[in-house]
């Protein structure tokens, strides 16, 4: 494979862009052609995270609270607590930023992509046996690329994703803790009041309760998920569609499910930490809200495993969103011209 090829190779490739406008069913205007692929990729993360975020609700709350005994019984508590309302708290705030993230993170990553590749391969002495050999060759760049579009994207991300947690946790936080006569009374907030609240209590700081272990979260995943999408793809494109000018859709859909399973596998217990934080900021800021004292701090000395609790719904998860998310993306292009 030509070096122009891995550097201009975009991190989702438009298998169906290149078909004629005749097959498609709708035309963009010429004003908002240069944003086709953005506006399909935002629709596509929205339909993604739709489907995926009761999910991640049951994720979360597995994840802070030891009392479930599985996933059907987190399922059945939530729903006979709060309803199918339940599964679906907090989703205004990853609806925005979640589309907003990826298509930044697409486009952090394919920036620094060819800058990176350009790094590696001048080395005089590395350069020329990394070229002869392609998974060397694209790993480390698609790692350290990814590397730095999901610790961009923290920063815009943290505080959208800190305000789902507390969405999904403080109605659970509030019911099964010693909070007093309040907790029989408590109302659901919406988004904006979360957000005062956070920001009253805490500051705008507030709203980054837990970054650093959002940063290497992202980060980390983002830099495995690409490495490993990109070599998969490669991998089953050569198997299945080894003579074909473009990537089949079957090896872009295995490859976004299996990278994502696989980069939640490696990064889960970061993430577990991570919402175990920001679950004591959460207990935090409400009580202060509501004049309490502090509480003192939880232990998390659990028994083996505790930091994999709720992995199964997060495979099962990300795999299904990826495959929504790439389904809907390709559909897109192919007949959105």
């Amino acid at each position: 494979m030509s070096n122009n090829m891995h550097k201009n190779e975009g991190s989702i490739p438009a298998i169906a862009s290149t078909l004629d406008r005749k097959y498609a069913v709708h035309i963009f205007p010429e004003q908002l052609q240069p944003f086709r692929s953005g506006i399909l990729a935002y629709g596509a993360s929205l339909a993604s995270t739709l489907v995926g975020y009761p999910l991640d609700t049951m994720k979360v709350r597995m994840q802070t609270h030891s009392y479930f005994k599985g996933y059907l019984d987190c399922a059945k508590r939530t729903y006979l607590a709060e309803g199918v309302r339940g599964f679906f708290r907090g989703v205004w705030a990853p609806l925005i930023s979640t589309s907003f993230s990826k298509s930044i993170n697409v486009s952090i990553y394919s920036y620094c992509k060819p800058h990176v590749y350009t790094a590696m391969f001048e080395n005089k002495r590395y350069g020329k046996v990394l070229q002869e050999h392609p998974f060397m060759r694209n790993l480390p760049v698609c790692f350290v690329s990814g590397w730095l579009a999901g610790g961009g994207v923290s920063l815009f991300a943290c505080p959208f994703e800190f305000i789902k947690v507390y969405s999904q946790l403080e109605k659970l936080v509030t019911t099964n803790s010693s909070l007093g006569s309040i907790k029989t009374r408590i109302q659901t907030p919406s988004t904006l009041q979360i957000t005062n609240a956070i920001i009253k209590s805490e500051g705008l700081r507030g709203l980054y309760s837990g970054f650093k272990l959002h940063f290497l979260r992202d980060s980390l995943s983002t830099a495995v998920y690409f490495s490993l999408y990109e070599s998969i793809k490669l991998f089953t494109n050569d198997l299945t569609n080894k003579n074909a000018s473009t990537t089949s859709p079957f090896a872009v859909l295995l490859s976004g499910g299996l990278s994502g399973v696989l980069s939640w596998i490696i990064i889960f217990p970061i993430d577990t930490a991570k919402s175990l934080v920001q679950k004591a900021a959460v207990i935090s800021i409400f009580r202060k809200s509501h004049g309490l004292s502090q509480a003192p701090a939880e232990s998390y000395k659990k028994k083996d495993g505790w930091f994999y609790r709720g992995l199964g719904i997060s495979i099962t998860r990300s795999f299904l969103t990826n495959m929504v998310f790439f389904g809907v993306f390709e559909f897109g292009m192919a007949y959105l011209a």
